[in-house]
């Protein structure tokens, strides 16, 4: 009964205590901050809804996020091929919850075993949990490059073959992104979809340099926009070196892996491998030398 009377209490001093105006501008903020219907992006779930709960409870506290870090996040997004499935909210959402979860964890430990060094690691571990969604989302970013750089060399090959038959640029562009699968076909079909809408053809291919984040792309996206800013001789030819110049790193970039491959082998090898085979060469001549001075006593 003493707990119900204190939340009461405690209710009745918020109400006459927090100024109606600063509820008015609470109310006012959240509805320009609301998403238009063809703003929504296609993930549903669970950072659907606690999305509008997470942007409540930081309107309520006063906490913005400033338009650079904005700006950061959404770049960060599209690199990662994130930006039609998860916006900046639903991001800001994923790191309160993951930060919230981890606290909850440590504070369900302390709780059940009655131990109080479980209340500081939840304490400790709420701003890492903050910053795993950082790593999470840096990860995806390497995996999408690399993917990238895999399929870039098909790509360059198999426009510069269909600019070689009489096809122009963008066509042969539409061509292979409908043709091929991939993280770079998908960024070709935005190329397609943003020159159809109107966007200049050389800032839409410097768009997909800003999000693919590539060096291999940028030189492509760089030598085609030199190309179509003087005309359009001379593409078929640029196209074919820079498919010769895509192969010719890749393989760089495979040899240096397989060197990478055999330095982290090297260890495991001097760890497990080596021991064993010790073990096994040495282990008669001790169990020899066992039986003899056993024998000899």
């Amino acid at each position: 009964m003493k707990l119900v009377i204190s939340v009461l209490v405690f209710l009745v001093l918020i109400l006459i205590f927090f100024p109606a105006a600063s509820i008015r501008a609470m109310i006012l903020r959240k509805k320009l901050m609301k998403e238009s219907p063809e703003e929504k992006v296609r993930r549903k779930g669970i950072l659907e809804r606690f999305n509008p709960l997470v942007q409540s409870l930081m309107l309520a506290l006063n906490i913005r996020i400033s338009h650079q870090k904005k700006e950061f996040l959404q770049s960060r997004l599209n690199r990662a091929g994130y930006q039609e499935k998860m916006s900046v909210d639903h991001f800001i959402t994923f790191k309160v919850l993951s930060a919230a979860t981890a606290a909850v964890y440590f504070l369900f430990l302390g709780g059940v075993g009655g131990n109080p060094t479980m209340f500081f690691l939840a304490a400790g571990f709420l701003p890492l949990g903050y910053k795993i969604p950082d790593v999470w989302l840096s990860g995806r970013i390497k995996a999408r490059q690399e993917k990238i750089r895999r399929e870039l060399p098909y790509a360059l090959n198999a426009i510069s073959i269909l600019a070689d038959a009489g096809t122009n640029l963008f066509p042969a562009i539409q061509e292979v992104a409908e043709k091929q699968k991939g993280e770079f076909s998908k960024e070709l079909t935005l190329v397609i979809r943003d020159v159809n809408m109107g966007v200049p053809q050389g800032r839409a291919l410097e768009e997909v340099g800003y999000r693919c984040q590539v060096d291999e792309v940028s030189r492509f996206v760089s030598s085609i926009t030199q190309n179509l800013e003087r005309g359009s001789a001379g593409i078929t030819e640029t196209l074919r070196l820079q498919a010769a110049e895509v192969w010719e790193r890749r393989k760089k970039h495979a040899q240096q892996l397989g060197e990478q491959a055999s330095m982290k082998l090297f260890l495991p090898l001097v760890l497990l491998a080596f021991p064993a085979m010790m073990i096994f060469m040495i282990g008669p001549v001790v169990l020899s030398l066992f039986d003899f001075f056993q024998n000899g006593q």
